[in-house]
């Protein structure tokens, strides 16, 4: 029996489709895995959420919602349009650019500085305590010179 080329088609999509989902259909952490990794310092790209974190390491010194600009990296990792000085672009860019609304959560005392979007962790960066203030201070300051209609338009938690 031969099948008309419109049904071959079909099945042959189907089976592609089928085949992208079961390679693409990688099991995410359960909560409490997630919990496990950042206690053993595993802080896993992709496969970490804002919650997992903040249940282990407590409230972040500085925590920051905004609509942010990435730059995507090779190893998968992503960059955050202000850690890189302007007209310059990160080491290791593949020449990608996401966007959507991120957390920032900046841990003085740990001196981290994770950023989640689409809550996955995407950007970790290890810095001095300092810093991580500078960027906190600039972060309070933004929200003080923000308009009433900026306000409106925030992002809300």
């Amino acid at each position: 029996m031969r099948l008309p080329p419109w049904r071959l088609i079909l099945l042959l999509n189907l089976a592609v489709m089928t085949a992208l989902l079961l390679a693409c259909a990688k099991k995410f952490p359960t909560m409490d895995e997630q919990k496990m990794q950042v206690r053993d310092g595993q802080l896993i790209m992709h496969r970490l959420s804002s919650r997992a974190v903040l249940d282990v390491w407590g409230p972040p010194t500085y925590e920051r919602r905004e609509q942010m600009q990435f730059f995507t990296l090779e190893n998968g990792t992503y960059v955050p349009f202000f850690r890189v000085p302007l007209g310059e672009a990160p080491a290791g860019w593949d020449n990608g650019v996401v966007s959507g609304e991120a957390v920032f959560l900046a841990y003085v005392d740990r001196g981290e500085l994770l950023a989640f979007l689409d809550d996955r962790l995407v950007y970790r960066e290890q810095m001095p305590g300092e810093s991580l203030h500078r960027i906190g201070k600039k972060w309070e300051k933004e929200d003080r010179l923000k308009t009433p209609l900026e306000k409106s338009l925030a992002p809300q938690r």
